[in-house]
């Protein structure tokens, strides 16, 4: 365990706090609730308009004709409940959820949160159960939270499962001098079976992952390590400081040790490289006098790929589909989804990435609409995806959106091989 992580422990667990007896004799105010309740429930329509020379149309639509056009249906539903008595809290957040592509149609129910917290002080909470752990100070990524669940780009504000941890929280203000706050974070992941934390190792792996806290010279800082039986050693540093009211700038950085990568040439020969990447995230938060939200990043991958890489993967992918269409040879095709999974299961598998958002409250003296025009850019192929949408809120509870996703780039680029030329959705949230 890092030198400093000790000291923190030390720093914390012997700082102590004096207080005087205190009397007050105001009316006591009623009770709150010791419980809350509440449910989210979210319907969404997606109209998927192919693009049929994508590389990854052209290998799907061997297994048959999906046609130039798809329709997509997807309902959630997720109860939430916290109960709280003196020091204790116990929480549960369920996730149930509809979807129908088109294709087929079929339902999950998955435990998003189910908790208890033991706070016996202000400076001091221990945790067990499912949580929904989420660090690191980016937008769109987070490259030093390497026990977050992946977040969607496109949808960077929607809820994530949590994860199965043991855990504990230390807090210590200190008065006056430049550190003003100090915490530590303590968390065990252990995997055990297919329900607790099974795609971070082997069953009977336990991770351990800490996170230091410091809020020094009025900027938020994080310090965090993490490592386990079948995850790479991986440090992380995050930021996040307020130039001004209405500025705020963050930043990440995340290296792992000896983390294994996937590389597919044109030939589709695979090898495993191990690797110690570096990522890193820059980013800046703008509000100016009209009530316009600017956020940009910029995202360095080191693991990703670079625009020749991702060429000669989408070379051999379309080498194998030609061959299947002038031989009839299917191996060549099975092989191609085999290879190329890699790939297609990372949202971002680039190197460079740029991310650009604008939020407009009320434009044009619409009331309760806030629009938004979002851009995610590869910046080493070109290609991009842009989204406009809006968001109407007529009720506090209630959300209507819409929003359109089209990606732009020519043959051979991340966004000019998606199998979507536009994408439109349509989604309402209602919360209670």
């Amino acid at each position: 365990m890092p030198v400093w992580i000790l000291v923190a422990v030390l720093v914390l667990g012997t700082a102590g706090t004096v207080g005087a007896e205190t009397y007050d004799f105001a009316i006591a105010e009623a009770a709150p609730k010791p419980y809350e309740i509440g449910v989210r429930l979210e319907a969404r329509y997606l109209h998927h308009r192919y693009d049929r020379d994508s590389a990854k149309y052209r290998l799907d639509a061997l297994r048959g004709d999906p046609g130039a056009e798809a329709r997509e249906w997807h309902g959630v539903v997720e109860p939430m409940f916290s109960y709280r008595r003196g020091m204790v809290k116990a929480a549960l957040v369920t996730h149930h959820a509809y979807v129908d592509d088109g294709l087929q149609a079929g339902t999950s129910d998955d435990v998003y949160e189910g908790y208890v917290s033991l706070t016996p002080s202000p400076r001091f909470t221990l945790d067990l159960g499912k949580r929904s752990v989420l660090w690191g100070k980016g937008y769109a990524w987070n490259p030093a939270g390497f026990v977050n669940r992946p977040r969607d780009p496109d949808d960077a504000t929607q809820n994530l499962e949590g994860r199965v941890v043991a855990g504990v929280d230390l807090i210590q203000s200190f008065a006056g001098g430049s550190l003003t706050n100090m915490g530590l974070t303590a968390l065990v992941l252990p995997v055990i079976d297919d329900w607790a934390n099974p795609e971070m190792g082997a069953d009977g792996d336990v991770n351990w992952a800490v996170k230091l806290y410091l809020l020094w010279h009025d900027t938020d800082i994080d310090l965090i390590w993490f490592d386990g039986p079948s995850q790479p050693l991986s440090l992380g540093f995050d930021f996040s400081k307020n130039l001004a009211e209405n500025i705020e700038v963050h930043g990440e950085l995340g290296w792992r040790r000896d983390a294994v990568r996937t590389v597919v040439d044109a030939r589709g020969q695979v090898r495993l490289e191990r690797i110690d990447p570096l990522d890193w995230l820059l980013g800046m938060r703008y509000l100016n006098a009209w009530d316009t939200t600017f956020i940009v990043e910029y995202y360095h991958r080191g693991s990703g790929y670079r625009r020749d890489q991702l060429e000669d993967l989408f070379a051999f992918q379309a080498a194998a589909v030609e061959r299947w269409r002038t031989t009839g040879e299917a191996a060549s095709v099975s092989r191609a989804r085999q290879v190329t999974e890699a790939y297609f299961s990372q949202r971002n598998p680039g190197r460079d990435y740029g991310y650009f958002k604008v939020f407009q409250k009320e434009p044009f003296d619409l009331l309760y609409v806030t629009s938004w025009i979002a851009m995610l850019a590869n910046l080493q192929d070109g290609s991009f995806n842009v989204q406009p949408g809006l968001t109407w809120t007529p009720l506090t509870n209630l959300e209507l959106n819409f929003r359109v996703a089209i990606p732009v780039g020519p043959a051979g680029t991340e966004f000019g091989e998606k199998p979507d030329a536009v994408r439109p959705e349509v989604w309402v949230r209602y919360y209670f």
